[in-house]
């Protein structure tokens, strides 16, 4: 039986600050997040201390582990949101949802984007 090695990641520690809305602070979360999965460890992101999160971040933090890298399997089992309030867990759920939807059709997404925005074909 292999054992597998948990880490703490406290979202908070990582951006340095309890207002957590840049894509830019979701990226320092996302590379902190991958870089345990590669280890194989299992990851528990602590949500502890926030005042301010938008999607956006959320986005970028963990919408785009969904991108092909890791299963989803691998994902349910190595990702584990902590200290989260029920708002919170309800924002991450819409992300995670989103994020399936258009990691299974990245160009249709992005094509239907494009033309409704004007830039279309």
């Amino acid at each position: 039986m292999q054992i597998t090695e948990l880490i703490l990641l406290r979202i908070y520690n990582i951006v340095g600050s309890p207002i957590w809305v840049s894509q830019k602070d979701g990226q320092k979360v996302y590379e902190k997040i991958v870089t345990a999965f590669r280890a194989a460890r299992v990851v528990k992101f602590s949500f502890a201390y926030r005042e301010n999160l938008i999607p956006a971040f959320l986005n970028a933090a963990i919408g785009q582990l969904y991108n092909g890298d890791f299963s989803e399997d691998f994902i349910k089992t190595h990702l584990v949101p902590v200290d989260i309030a029920d708002d919170d867990r309800g924002m991450l759920n819409v992300v995670i949802k989103n994020a399936k939807k258009y990691f299974a059709n990245p160009n249709g997404y992005d094509q239907a984007w494009n033309e409704e925005m004007g830039d279309g074909v």
